[in-house]
Formats: structure tokens, sequence, C-alpha cells
């Protein structure tokens, strides 16, 4: 089968990382780590193993930073250890296939979405689990390459893959195929939200900047969890926009109007100093930042209020540079999220996320612009990064045999 995947081979990434100075020749070509091509079938290891055929996988903005090597080696997550070789694609929908002899009430036919994909406790199969992964953070996992892992497991991004009993979310009948697709972004909203839980009183004010994906659905799954509160999002483009107001969102130029309007919707003070310097006293109650780069987090620290929260949703694998003194000038509390994991009630993000979606069932026709087949990646990832072009909110590639 063919399948979409990232060699984590350090001189082939330096060599590529080199020539790429030297000239800017298409990140996708014969030097990228990244390739689309054969691999071995995937093949269960044990009786607590699952093969799923995939039918669609969405394209996330962490998928575009492994395509496009989008990345530095300084970076935290790059000193993390890894395995040989990365499946990409994690938004994943799919049926059993087979399931083994103890794979937890999974059997052939129940739909499934891919709940986790990179290793934890629970795959590895360590006992005792790490605290993280007692606590259920799988996704903060302290013993990554501990044990090995099987190679030949496939990803979204590949028609079959196999999974361990802990990867996988049995997708209730509540949720069609075409939201499915939509539960892992989902759950991370979730996630994100649910950090900020103490700051969403009713009347509380809230700002999500960026109006992609993850975005449009914290603004969606801040409007369900908190009832009450105000939600504002910041966007750069008109159909991100008419998207935001569709799902209750208040409207807030991503451009160069963000701190003047932002003043003007919590009631603060816009203050300016040199050279373009500008900040908000008495901001938002919680920032929820679902771009993940250095501006927009330097943004987020300087348009939350005095003792307010930032969560950092979007992931970044580049080190930034930022002002971060608002945390120790107006005591802003800072937190982030990796993906998703267990909610303060027990549950987990993912049933969180199916809940959600069931009662919003216009999401998937306001957030799903395009779909390709799997073996036009390219133009897919063309999409996704010319959005002011393509309209592209959510991008899915789906499977055909």
């Amino acid at each position: 089968m063919k399948a979409l995947y990232f060699e984590n081979d350090p001189p082939r990434y330096a060599l590529y990382r080199a020539a790429r100075m030297v000239h800017p020749f298409p990140r996708l070509g014969p030097l990228s780590p990244v390739r689309y091509a054969e691999v071995p079938e995937p093949s269960p290891p044990n009786g607590r193993w699952l093969l799923v055929r995939n039918t669609a996988c969405g394209l996330c903005g962490t998928d575009i930073h492994f395509l496009l090597m989008d990345m530095s080696p300084k970076s935290y997550s790059a000193a993390l250890p890894g395995i040989k070789r990365k499946y990409l694609g994690h938004e994943a929908a799919g049926v059993v296939e087979a399931a083994g002899a103890e794979a937890d009430g999974f059997q052939p036919g129940d739909r499934v979405a891919l709940r986790l994909d990179w290793p934890s406790c629970a795959q590895m199969e360590i006992s005792p689990p790490c605290g993280p992964c007692a606590a259920g953070s799988y996704m903060l996992c302290e013993n990554l390459g501990a044990a090995p892992m099987p190679e030949a497991v496939g990803g979204g991004f590949s028609p079959r893959m196999a999974v361990h009993r802990s990867q996988p979310f049995k997708i209730p009948g509540s949720v069609g195929d075409d939201a499915a697709v939509l539960l892992e972004p989902m759950a991370c909203a979730v996630h994100g939200v649910l950090k900020a839980a103490d700051r969403l009183a009713p009347g509380a004010r809230v700002l999500v900047i960026g109006g992609g994906t993850i975005g449009l659905l914290a603004a969606a799954a801040c409007r369900a969890l908190a009832p009450g509160v105000e939600v504002f999002l910041s966007a750069r483009y008109p159909f991100q926009a008419r998207a935001a107001e569709a799902l209750g969102a208040r409207v807030l130029d991503g451009g160069g109007k963000l701190f003047s309007q932002s003043a003007a919707a919590t009631g603060g003070r816009h203050a300016r100093g040199l050279f373009g310097n500008e900040i908000v006293l008495g901001g938002f109650d919680a920032v929820l930042d679902s771009v993940g780069g250095g501006e927009s987090f330097g943004q987020a620290l300087r348009l939350a209020r005095a003792g307010g929260m930032v969560v950092l949703l979007g992931i970044n694998f580049a080190p930034a540079s930022l002002d971060y003194s608002p945390v120790w000038a107006r005591e802003v509390l800072v937190t982030g999220i990796n993906c998703h994991g267990t909610e303060r009630d027990g549950r987990s993000s993912f049933a969180v996320a199916a809940e959600l979606l069931a009662g919003l069932p216009e999401l998937p026709g306001l957030l799903i612009t395009h779909r390709f087949p799997m073996r036009e990646y390219r133009k897919a990832v063309r999409a996704f990064m010319d959005k002011g072009k393509s309209g592209a909110i959510k991008i899915v590639l789906d499977h055909g045999e």
C-alpha cells in the first residue's frame, strides 16, 4: 500500500536543510525526508491490536509542518525520543477490519477515530505506566523511546493502519461520517477550552486568535461548554469571519486593528508606545491562541487582562522571539495543550467532542471546504498554504480502494 510518512533520518534532514539554504527547491522534492511511497501492509503484532481500514483523514497544520519540514532541530520537540518512521495523518476515521482477541470490545465493522498516534505507555505496554499516562494524559508520556514500537503500522494517510487497543475511539451513532474527521480537532479544542474553565464564568470575555479549524472549533466549544461567555475571534480572511459569525462568535480584525477593537470589545484601554508597541489594559479574561506562532502568542499575552489566562492551542516546531513581560507585568497565567487527554470530570476529550459534534450537525458543512483523493495530497497542501485564494478551512483526504 502507499502511505505518506516522515523518515526520521538526521543526516538526510541536515542535508535537506543545507541544500535549501543554497537553492529554494520545492519542499516536497526528492531530497525531502517525507515520502508518499509503497510500504509494507500493517501487521498487528499481538492480540491487543486492531487493523483499521481508513475512510478519510483531515489535513492538519501539524501535518504541514512535517510535510514542508517547517521545524527546527533546536526546538524542544526535536530532542524527544522518537520513532524511526513517523506515519502522517492523525485526524483519521475508519472501520475496524480485524480485531485481536484482547482488543477490549472492538469488533469488525466498528467505526473508529484515531485517538492517539504517538507512543505512550499503553502502546508500549509498559507497566506500571508513568505518572502522566496513569492520569490519562497520554500525550505527555515520560517513557518515550523506552520500549520498541512496531514499525509497519501505517497512519491516517494510508489506506489501512494497525492500532493498539488504546488508540482508537469508537464513534457513536450520533456522529456522522463527515463529522467523524472533526473528532480529533474538536477534542483538541475541548481540551484547550476546559484548561481555561476557571476563567469562563458567565459574563466573561474570551478571545480566540485564528480562524482556522482549531480556532473555529474552539469558539464553538467555548459557546457550548461555557454558556453566558462572550466569545470573540480574530480572523484573517473574510471566509473565516463568516464561519465564526455562523458559530455565534463576534469577529475582530486579525490585522492592524486587533488591539483597538479588543479594547473596545472589553471596555479596556488601548495604550501605545514607540515603534508600534501596543497593549490593552483591562483585556480578555482568557485568550486561546490557535495559531501558535511567536507573533500570535505575543499578541495573546498583551490582550489578556491582569490575572487573565492565555492557552496555547497551536503547535509550532521552531523557537520564536517574543516579549513575555506581560507574564510578570500583568501576572498573566500561561498554559498549553498537547492535543487532548482526560478532562477534570474523568471523561476523555474525545467523548466530550463527540457530544458537541452530535449537537452541532451544521459543523461539517461549515468547516469542511475541500476534499481530495489521497493521491492528490500535493493539491491539498497547496490549497492549505494558499488559504486566501482557496478559501480552505478543513481539507479532507479521502481513501479509495
